[in-house]
């Protein structure tokens, strides 16, 4: 099998950890080049990788035929713009999210991939934690009855608003835009599309001008998700906390390891991290917790390119992601429940 050449667009926090880690050594991909305009990035690709090209132009890596795929963890208000010239000159792109503002660009650019026998993934990473992979097993094969209700999160504690993007006035930045798509998508993965969406943003840290507290309610047929993410957490709430008429399913804190970029014959974590499943209040039953599998996304985007897919719900997913988002914000501009 011939490898896919890689071009990763921008080498900050996304791409040093998240990326170059699972596709470097990965045997159907090949880095060629890394774009940065970042003197100190700069040096840091090159003591990881000697052979890689630094590159400061993005026209540059469109017009290099040798090219299959284009990474692009870059700010957020280049995601459109960069995604379709990608497409345009042939190349399969994985994009960061959050992907795009709007359902109508997104619908856009997955049909012009499609057109184009192209694939387009938005880098929902965080399906692969080892927790929402346990839950999802523990779903399959325990009765829960009828779900009243989901609870997914991801509260920390950072008091101090730091120099990044997401604290910033700019495009799709706070933490509704930063951490919502993660959660968003375990929502739409385990019940699908919601009927009904309602938001409430909030500003907490002394000089915020980027929203740094969410709360967002997805109302179903017949049960309700609560999705949110702070950053004055000094109590740990349940990460999941899944309700249902015969049993509950409660799991906190964040996995550990976070990542894990290759696979392993480890099947679960080896830590004391609270994971229950309950029948009643006086009795529980300790859940063993699945090991991340973070490197599937890479081995099924190999997959993909090489065979193109029958079925896509990578595609689906992201889409129906960025459709609740655009309605959580209407939401939250109007104060009212929106129908999607």
């Amino acid at each position: 099998m011939k490898k896919i050449k890689i071009a990763l667009i921008g080498y900050g926090m996304s791409g040093r950890q998240f990326h170059l880690p699972a596709f470097v050594n990965h045997p159907n991909y090949e880095l060629k080049s890394v774009m940065t305009r970042n003197p100190v990035n700069q040096r840091d690709v090159k003591a990881a990788c000697p052979n890689v090209q630094i590159v400061e132009d993005y026209n540059k890596i469109l017009n290099d035929d040798e090219i299959d795929l284009i990474v692009i963890t870059t700010s957020n208000d280049v995601h459109y713009s960069y995604t379709k010239k990608a497409l345009l000159k042939g190349k399969h792109v994985v994009c960061e999210k959050p992907f795009v503002e709007t359902y109508a660009e997104a619908l856009e650019l997955f049909q012009f991939a499609e057109e184009k026998h192209l694939i387009l993934r938005v880098f929902h990473n965080r399906k692969y934690d080892g927790d929402i992979l346990t839950l999802q097993e523990l779903m399959k094969t325990r009765d829960f009855g009828k779900i009243q209700t989901f609870s997914t999160r991801f509260d920390r504690y950072i008091p101090n608003i730091r120099d990044n993007w997401r604290f910033k006035d700019t495009v799709m930045s706070g933490l509704f835009y930063d951490l919502a798509p993660h959660l968003t998508h375990h929502a739409i993965s385990l019940f699908g599309l919601p009927k009904s969406v309602f938001l409430n943003l909030f500003y907490e840290r002394e000089g915020s001008v980027a929203n740094d507290h969410f709360e967002l309610t997805l109302y179903y047929e017949s049960m309700v998700c609560f999705i949110g993410a702070e950053v004055f957490e000094r109590e740990l709430k349940p990460r999941f906390a899944l309700v249902g008429t015969n049993a509950s399913y409660f799991k906190y804190d964040f996995d550990s390891p976070d990542s894990v970029n290759v696979k392993t014959d480890e099947l679960y974590q080896n830590n004391d991290l609270r994971s229950v499943f309950k029948t009643d209040p006086d009795t529980e039953e300790n859940i063993p917790l699945l090991k991340g599998q973070h490197y599937r996304f890479y081995d099924l985007l190999a997959e993909h390119i090489n065979n193109w897919p029958k079925e896509d719900i990578d595609k689906e997913n992201a889409l129906g992601v960025v459709q609740v988002m655009e309605k959580a914000m209407k939401s939250y501009q109007t104060k009212q429940i929106i129908n999607i």
